[in-house]
């Protein structure tokens, strides 16, 4: 039989159309903390009156909001962008500057402005580097043409002698002042301790600790670090004013936040890339080709992996299609060293091509067995099912037809949004359960991720990585959603077993397990992709 034509390579679409979260929503911690900030502002005591009053506070909430952007723009989680804009929305320090006028709050976002358009994009340009300069020697000329003399309000900005103390108690707490003891005001604020852990996690991705050594994040977050030190300590040396420590305030929190993320996220793990074949795997091919030369699959491989299913695997093959989705269909039975006879209940179908394995070494470890078969033997497209005769045949045209279609390239079937026959209430809160943390994992809905019916690209497979022996499905979908294929779901049935029990265990074992195998990958994978793949800033967007 002639091999059909080559599906064209998977390439990995982030961002595309489907079940990933955009808009607001994945916006709403960012949304809350600038909400709070402006509450906080708005009923700080001290204000400027009228039109200053408002337009100091929309200066630092700005600066606040750009903060975040940043964080985001370097693959930064949107939590963890909301807390580093903490500090510049709501800090005590940010607020008593906009309570004195408008010169600190446009002080703090020229600085802050000028060094996001330096590190908006990996490789600044020559027009982002020039404003973020003329944004930093504007901000640092309207310091020092304001700080001459006494001002009114402006009087914090009068220039301090070289012989004085520098005590920036009022400046870092401002109407709180009064309630902390002379000489320890700045140590003990909030803004302080987190601009001083900022500026250790930029440190230690700058040194290259954890993740950080391959990570291209190292720049930013020294640039983050090193340009509002730079401009605090040229000004104050000068005999500038102490208002000059506000950027730094501001944007050393989103130093530490994109060197926490290089240092957590700046690659994949060493464990992480296709898995080779092993001596099993080999042995295995070996003898299908000895048994009936090397096979010549059509477009769609149904993938079963089975261990001990000899009274009800036969059923179960005769009631799968020979077509789906208007293309020829083959069965790829893989016997995981079973012992009861289910080599030759496959044989006796006459309907599988059977793999067989001299060793049970678990479900996953079939599957990926399967699943090379199938690639390197010219099918274009994978569907899975069980050997027990859970999944409904009937939901396979659902499931393979996007991916057909070219519409997704992984579509796995959902008894949530389908139907389930099962009335075990602990599996049926695992499944929401999980769903939930995956979600929250990989900020794509999600709703089933151990249905076992699913279709793919075939060349998706040899991306993945795949490792587990056993509790394969979670580690599959978080896999194609770490490497940015487009993923979908449909509704599908599951019914009880049609033979047999199951080999995963009882449910508390099967759980930690499960739970074991989500956070194991979650991790191994960057958490769930290495930021130097998603950062906008790293992708030209």
């Amino acid at each position: 039989m002639a091999a059909p034509a080559e599906a064209p390579p998977v390439t990995p679409t982030r961002g595309a159309p489907g079940a990933r979260r955009t808009g607001l929503l994945p916006q709403l911690p960012l949304v809350a903390v600038l909400g709070l900030g402006a509450a906080v502002r708005a009923l700080a005591p001290g204000t400027a009156p009228g039109g200053e009053g408002v337009l100091a506070h929309a200066l630092g909430l700005l600066a606040a909001l750009l903060v975040a952007l940043v964080v985001q723009r370097w693959g930064g989680w949107r939590w963890l962008s909301a807390v580093a804009a903490l500090p510049a929305a709501l800090g005590a320090a940010h607020v008593a500057a906009a309570g004195r006028g408008v010169l600190e709050p446009a002080l703090v976002l020229a600085v802050v402005g000028g060094l996001a358009a330096l590190v908006w994009r990996e490789r600044a340009g020559l027009v982002a580097s020039a404003v973020a300069l003329a944004a930093a020697a504007t901000a640092a000329l309207v310091l020092v043409g304001l700080s001459g003399g006494d001002r009114g309000r402006l009087a914090v900005l009068a220039p301090l002698a070289r012989s004085e103390v520098l005590d920036v108690r009022d400046v870092l707490l401002g109407p709180w002042a009064a309630d902390v003891p002379p000489g320890t005001g700045p140590l003990a604020t909030a803004e302080t301790a987190v601009a001083a852990l900022g500026l250790l996690l930029a440190l230690a991705a700058l040194v290259g600790l954890g993740r950080a050594r391959p990570s291209r994040l190292r720049r930013p977050a020294a640039a983050l670090a090193t340009g509002p030190l730079l401009f605090a300590a040229g000004l104050l040396v000068g005999g500038g004013t102490p208002a000059a420590v506000l950027p730094a305030l501001a944007l050393l929190p989103a130093a530490g936040a994109v060197g926490l993320t290089a240092l957590l996220r700046g690659r994949r793990g060493r464990r992480s890339g296709a898995v080779p074949a092993d001596d099993v795997d080999r042995a295995a091919v070996a003898d299908l080709h000895a048994r009936g030369g090397v096979p010549q699959l059509p477009p769609v491989a149904v993938v079963i992996a089975a261990y001990d299913e000899a009274p009800g695997i036969g059923a179960v093959l005769e009631q799968l299609p020979r077509e789906v989705c208007g293309l020829p269909t083959a069965v790829v039975v893989v016997d995981d060293g079973s012992t009861d006879g289910t080599a030759q209940a496959v044989a006796a179908s006459g309907r599988a091509l059977a793999v067989a394995c001299p060793a049970n070494r678990g479900q996953g470890a079939a599957l990926r067995l399967g699943y090379r078969v199938a690639r390197e033997h010219g099918a274009q497209y994978v569907i899975t099912t069980d050997a027990d005769g859970q999944y409904d045949v009937a939901d396979m045209p659902a499931v393979l037809g996007p991916v057909v279609a070219g519409e997704a390239d992984f579509v796995s079937g959902s008894r949530r949004l389908g139907h389930q026959h099962t009335r075990d209430r602990v599996r049926r809160t695992g499944v929401h359960v999980f769903a939930w943390v995956v979600s929250a994992m990989s900020g794509t809905w999600v709703t089933d991720t151990s249905f076992g019916l699913r279709a793919m690209r075939a060349d998706l497979t040899g991306v993945v990585t795949l490792r587990q022996p056993q509790y394969q499905s979670s580690e599959l979908m978080l896999g194609v959603l770490s490497h940015g294929y487009r993923v979908r779901e449909v509704p599908a049935t599951m019914h009880v077993r049609s033979a047999g029990a199951s080999k995963k265990g009882r449910n508390l074992v099967y759980g930690s397990r499960y739970a074991r195998v989500v956070l194991g990958t979650w991790w191994r994978e960057g958490l769930l992709a290495p930021a130097d793949e998603v950062a906008p800033a790293l992708r030209g967007t």
